[in-house]
């Protein structure tokens, strides 16, 4: 949906063309209002405006001026130019500033409805051209390298795809991978003067690196690389087709790795004067075991090689016993906590049953006591931190029977736990929901109250979301959204029912009663009186009962 900017020196106008045109079937979501050239250059400041409807004949700047300069700075907004004078001067000047047309006042309805439909259907076919496949091409080939430098760091931090949606994005990102294949890995730690770099050139040195890792490898190996979240460069690497027959018979996949790793450390001391720790991993099938092949490489960073700085270690060096597993999903993207503060509840409900189920399945193989906790403490602190960034108290949200979980656990089964979890959820879900409607019906009362007192004077879009400290687009729909009327419909309704009851109950004049309810310009007042009663004021008196 698009946003149109209407401007013109006389309110009345501006008033009337916002309130009795059906903008949303023309596909404008958003109307705003300028009573001068000034004020609507500030409103292009400060909104995605699509259209400008103006005036020509306005004080200090005419609407010649006006779109001058926003084909100036907004070259993308389309323009429409109204007159009361049929000077052939001002339809040239129009033409000459590539105005979309110029129409006269006073202009009908079903004429700018109809200038205004041709012109949304000209900006869409502009966003459908924009949008072509040769442009969507040459941006993907662009971000190429970002692109597959993302879809491995979804793949360290946990991140599933289906086979054969795997399949489709690793021939779309052009990477010479095939499930089942196997793979080693590097990770890669940089130290000295290297690793206090600023981010920028971190990345730079980084990308420095990678060609180094490129030049040495290329002839046996394909390269993928990404940078983790400990700021580690984390290389994936598989064996080329037809580079198994060159290898010498006693060099394996993984002796030659260590080599080249050796050789690669070396050349960045030589080359980039700076020190880098290397962990070679095992080897595994891709993608199973790229998060257990990470994971453990990252692991021996840690235990091995600690603060010490240029060190070399391979999974030939690691004598540790399997770890006890921890629960990944709880760690997985998205996190409890990103799901949380998303307000998405449907998926925080479904990777709790995920975390469930891993849990149950480690229970075949270990002893889930510990685990069990490793969960609770996960569930517990993500409901913690979401009730208490929403600025209430656990024992405000909870009913007692839950909250108790906090002040002291008492499951003895780990269906107990998720049953408490989901109890949980639902409480915060039920809390955030009710004080999501008390926030709209706070707004809708405000808005109503502002419209009431101000009917008389400015009650534009504009105006009212200033009042409520909201943006307009924002405002108009959730003032639909819980009234299923549009914002501009009320103010346009109530309006004319103000007016109609002024009508009956008093004998003041008809440009009274018009600019009581807020129209300086009395024909305009009687024209959209007209249109919403089908009479107009005059008759609407007169048909009264006596």
């Amino acid at each position: 949906m698009l946003q149109i900017l209407l401007v013109d020196d006389e309110r009345s106008v501006v008033e009337t063309l916002a309130e009795t045109i059906p903008w949303e079937s023309c596909g404008i979501s958003t109307v705003h209002e300028a009573l001068s050239g000034a004020v609507a250059l500030e409103i292009m400041e400060n909104h995605d405006i699509d259209i400008v409807i103006t005036d020509i004949r306005m004080p200090e700047m005419s609407g010649i001026d006006l779109i001058t300069t926003i084909h100036e700075k907004w070259p993308h907004v389309q323009t429409i130019l109204l007159s009361g004078f049929a000077d052939f001067e001002y339809a040239k000047q129009a033409m000459a500033q590539e105005s979309f047309d110029y129409l006269l006042k006073p202009v009908s309805d079903e004429d700018l409805i109809e200038t205004v439909q041709r012109l949304v259907d000209r900006i869409k076919q502009k966003w459908e051209t924009a949008a072509s496949y040769q442009r969507a091409l040459h941006a993907f080939q662009d971000n190429l390298p970002l692109l597959q430098s993302t879809m491995l760091h979804e793949l360290l931090t946990g991140k599933t795809y289906s086979p054969s949606a795997l399949a489709d994005k690793l021939e779309l990102l052009e990477l010479p991978y095939s499930i089942g294949e196997e793979l080693g890995m590097l990770v890669i730690r940089m130290e000295e003067h290297l690793s206090e770099m600023g981010d920028h050139d971190l990345s730079l040195m980084q990308y420095a690196i990678s060609n180094i890792i490129s030049e040495v490898m290329q002839h046996h190996f394909h390269i993928w690389h990404t940078r983790d979240v400990h700021d580690y460069l984390v290389v994936l690497v598989s064996v080329k087709k037809g580079a198994v027959q060159s290898m010498n018979k006693e060099e394996k996949p993984q002796t030659l790795l260590e080599h080249y790793a050796a050789q690669i450390q070396t050349n960045v001391q030589l080359y980039l004067k700076g020190a880098i720790s290397i962990s070679v991993s095992h080897w595994g099938k891709f993608p199973y075991e790229i998060g257990a092949i990470y994971e453990g490489a990252v692991r021996s960073m840690r235990k091995r090689m600690g603060q010490a700085q240029g060190l070399f270690i391979t999974a030939s060096d690691d004598k540790d016993v399997h770890p006890l597993p921890a629960i990944r999903s709880l760690y997985n993207p998205p996190t409890l906590i990103s799901l949380l503060e998303a307000g998405r509840f449907d998926a925080v409900e479904q990777k709790i049953e995920v975390i469930f189920e891993e849990l149950l399945e480690s229970g075949q193989h270990h002893d889930i006591a510990e685990t069990t906790i490793e969960v609770y403490h996960a569930l517990a602190g993500a409901f913690a931190y979401i009730i208490h960034k929403n600025g209430k108290q656990i024992s405000s949200v909870l009913p007692a029977e839950t909250y108790k979980y906090f002040q002291a656990p008492v499951y003895a089964t780990a269906q107990q736990l998720k049953d408490w979890s989901i109890r949980t959820l639902y409480s915060i879900s039920e809390d955030a929901e009710q004080e999501l409607k008390d926030n709209h019906s706070t707004i809708v009362r405000s808005v109503k109250s502002f419209v009431d007192q101000h009917l008389a004077s400015d009650v534009s879009l504009p105006a009212i979301a200033e009042h409520v400290h909201l943006h307009p687009v924002y405002l108009s729909k959730v003032y639909k959204t819980e009234t299923g009327e549009a914002l501009t419909a009320y103010v346009y309704r109530l309006r004319m029912e103000k007016a109609a009851y002024y009508l009956r109950s008093s004998s003041a004049k008809v440009f009274e009663i018009a600019e009581l309810v807020g129209y300086n310009n009395t024909a305009y007042f009687i024209r959209v009186f007209k249109k919403f009663y089908d009479l107009t004021p005059q008759e609407y008196r007169e048909n009264l009962p006596v």
